[in-house]
Order: structure tokens, then sequence, then C-alpha cells
């Protein structure tokens, strides 16, 4: 009989839990970035509140479907977290056998999609609305999240290319 230990490291077990967290971190990133009125209809108590402005919109509004959309974009870089390692754990049958994605190039991939997705949103989504300072010009947010995806592109595609 195998240890908890020995399951728990197996390539089976490894694969299944890799497979489950893309799937879970794929549908937060979907409902929250696409679905966000249905989301705050779910998760939230709005529609029972005692004050009358938050109970007429169970759904939310502008300002919650945004701050939404930032929880939903920050989901998609874990699923390239999940999905780089399933794809690497599927490309052999054996742990012996099993080519390693590069530490820089996994998670400078990852970050790269986290900070653009926060960038994509500053500066394709925010800087149309008054809500948010993002996108609307040199702000700290849009000009970090534009530069760090920009150089940890840079350096994973540096590195595929040598």
């Amino acid at each position: 009989m195998p240890s908890l230990a020995e399951i728990l490291l197996g390539r089976a077990f490894l694969k299944a839990l890799y497979t489950g967290n893309a799937v879970w971190h794929t549908s937060a990133f979907v409902h929250f970035s696409f679905l966000p009125a249905k989301v705050m209809r779910r998760i939230s108590r709005r529609a029972y509140s005692t004050t009358p402005t938050i109970a007429s919109t169970p759904g939310g509004d502008a300002w919650h479907h945004d701050i939404l959309a930032y929880l939903g974009g920050i989901n998609a870089p874990f699923v390239a977290l999940a999905a780089m390692r399933l794809y690497s754990l599927l490309k052999t049958s054996s742990p012996e056998e099993s080519e390693e994605i590069d530490l820089d190039v996994l998670a400078l991939t990852v970050l790269a999609l986290a900070n653009g997705s926060q960038a994509f949103l500053n500066l394709f989504v925010y800087r149309k609305n008054d809500r948010w300072i993002m996108g609307k010009g040199l702000d700290r947010i849009t000009v970090l999240d534009t530069v760090f995806t920009i150089m940890d592109a840079a350096v994973v595609i540096a590195k595929l290319t040598k």
C-alpha cells in the first residue's frame, strides 16, 4: 500500500491536481471577467439589504464589475502556471524523462500575464471611464504594470529563442 506522501507526489495525482487548478482558475477568470453582475448576485446579499440603494442593485454596479474584472484578470496567470506544469508532466511517461520547464520561463510567464492582465484593463478598459485613475496618464499602477509586463515577456522570449 503506497504511503500518503507517495500518493501526493505521484504523477497521476499531480496531473489531476494541476488540471483541477487550471479548471478552477479558468472558471474564476471567466466568471469575474465576463459575468460580474451574475457573480455579484450569487456571492453577495445585496438583494436582501435593508439599504434601498444597495438592494436595488443586486448585481452590483460598474464599480463592483471593475473590481471583479481585476480579480478575473489576475486569475489568468494561475491558469498558465497550472497548464504549463501539466504540459510538462504530460509530455513524458516517467519522472526520469521529464523535461522540466526553465524556472525563469515559468515564473516570468506567470508574472508577465499577471502584470499584463492589469495593464490591459488599465489601458483599454478603465481609461475609457471616470471611475479610476488608471490608464489616463502616467499613474504608477499603469506604468509599473506595463513596464513589468514588457520586461517579464522580453526575458521569456529571449530564453525561448536563444
